[in-house]
């Protein structure tokens, strides 16, 4: 079985062989398993190998220390790490059967001589003071141990899934459109979505609004007008659970409306205030307000103001949102080039700094991620997912935008993908794994476009709202 297969050769047979047999046995086929080891005479185990494992599972550490220093035993790269591994298991048993004497004895006759580095002796105490089960410490010292043996000694357990599912993973990342479920995947064809899993056909086109759109979302035919604004409406959001529809006039009220009967049921606000934006809360229980005095307020959905400890700002607010979980409150400012991260649990605030004024963003799915629209017409993502400080991890551009607010959003399959309106009247479209520029450009609208919004529930449909009054929703093109 000595040799190479495939058209590389880079495949060692008896590696393969092995890795076939841990397959067979962990998918339950261990007599198929024997019968591969018995024709091809190659063995999972080298038997000196299976035998050292066999006489730690019995815990004749003695017997393993024995193995390792014989000329003919085990090959190890670091015999005395292999050793003292072997030798703390000793002097864990001596101290579990309150054998002092014998486990001071081994401690320094036995393992200090042998010079490994004193952190891993300053370990000791705890592991008697938290002791592992012993199939735990079986668990532990061997796989210490596997790391001395030659790389291919020992067959990794689920090697070949994991070979497997690597394969399939690298294919979904270099696929420039890959916008398919994991369950989409095969291991019997090379993986490619094509373009054609990109929403890029428009398959409906939303008329009957008066002015220009400039709102997150669309129904596929009219089922109500909501009338009471005196002013241009400029933000149109749903509730989590669809039922309900906020929407901001501009320096006006905030309303909330039942879906079901198209009904204004609350109104939120000052007549005094107005609003610039609002969001709902997390959990749909609440309304969040940025308003024009400065400050963001946060009511129950009956109109009640909830307490809220963050003061008046020193820009006026642009934007406002909150992450899923209901911990952050993110903010940007109408003129600074600064987006803040508000801590509702610990008060505190993170200060992102970008480069240029911000003028829209939005945050990922989960939370991780923050899309920055900005007058230098680029788009900037930004990692916030509150285990280390903020960073910025990609740049995109091609879209343009001179005068107007352009709204981008995630989308697509684990929102691996960046949609964008633009002025020249075109959907620009980015995988977030390749900055070189977009991977699709959707022309059609006869008007800058304002917003996008990619279905959360669809990867394959796409909705854009354009200054030619009109919404279009992109599907897949079959054809």
């Amino acid at each position: 079985m000595d040799g190479t297969i495939g058209p590389k050769g880079l495949v060692k047979k008896t590696e393969l062989v092995r890795i076939m047999t841990d397959a067979l046995i962990s998918l339950g086929f261990n007599g198929i398993a024997t019968d591969l080891q018995n024709q091809s005479g190659v063995n999972l185990l080298d038997p000196t190998i299976r035998h050292f494992l066999d006489e730690a599972k019995r815990k004749e550490w003695n017997s393993c220390i024995k193995l390792v220093q014989e000329e003919e035993g085990l090959q190890v790269r670091d015999e005395k790490v292999a050793r003292f591994l072997l030798l703390e298991q000793i002097f864990l048993d001596f101290l579990k059967d309150d054998n002092l004497d014998d486990a001071l004895n081994t401690l320094q006759e036995e393992m200090t001589p042998l010079g490994v580095k004193r952190r891993r002796l300053e370990k000791l105490p705890s592991k008697f003071v938290f002791p592992d089960s012993d199939e735990e410490r079986f668990t532990e010292v061997t796989r210490k141990v596997q790391k001395l043996f030659p790389p291919a000694a020992i067959v990794p357990e689920g090697r070949l899934v994991r070979l497997l599912e690597e394969s399939l993973y690298h294919q979904m990342r270099d696929c420039d459109y890959h916008n398919a479920p994991d369950t989409d995947m095969s291991l019997c064809f090379d993986h490619c979505c094509w373009k054609s899993k990109i929403p890029s056909k428009t398959v409906q086109t939303l008329v009957g609004h008066t002015d220009e759109i400039n709102a997150e979302g669309g129904e596929f035919s009219m089922k109500h007008r909501l009338e009471g604004h005196e002013k241009p409406v400029v933000v149109v959001l749903w509730s989590p659970d669809d039922q309900q529809v906020i929407t901001c006039g501009e320096n006006e009220v905030i309303k909330r409306w039942d879906v079901g009967s198209g009904q204004c049921v609350q109104t939120y606000g000052r007549v005094d205030v107005g609003s610039i934006s609002c969001r709902w809360l997390h959990d749909g229980s609440g309304i969040i307000g940025a308003m024009a005095d400065r400050r963001i307020y946060l009511w129950n959905l009956d109109g009640t103001e909830i307490e809220h400890e963050q003061g008046q700002r020193g820009q006026k607010i642009y934007d406002v949102a909150m992450t899923s979980d209901g911990k952050w409150l993110v903010s940007v400012g109408r003129e600074q080039n600064e987006i803040s991260l508000f801590d509702r649990v610990t008060r505190g605030e993170t200060v992102i700094q970008v480069e240029g004024m911000v003028t829209s963003f939005s945050l990922s799915r989960d939370d991780k991620y923050l899309l920055v629209n900005l007058i230098t017409q680029e788009i900037h993502v930004w990692m916030i997912d509150g285990r280390r400080e903020p960073r910025r991890v990609y740049k995109f551009s091609g879209h343009k935008r001179n005068r107007f607010v352009i709204r981008s959003c995630f989308g697509g399959y684990d929102d691996n993908f960046i949609a964008s309106g633009s002025e020249d009247t075109q959907v620009y479209i980015w995988h977030t794994d390749f900055e070189t520029g977009p991977c699709c450009v959707l022309p059609g609208h006869g008007g800058a476009v304002n917003c996008v919004s990619w279905n959360p529930a669809d990867l394959h449909m796409l909705a854009s709202a354009s200054d030619d009054k009109t919404i279009r929703i992109w599907g897949l093109d079959l054809e």
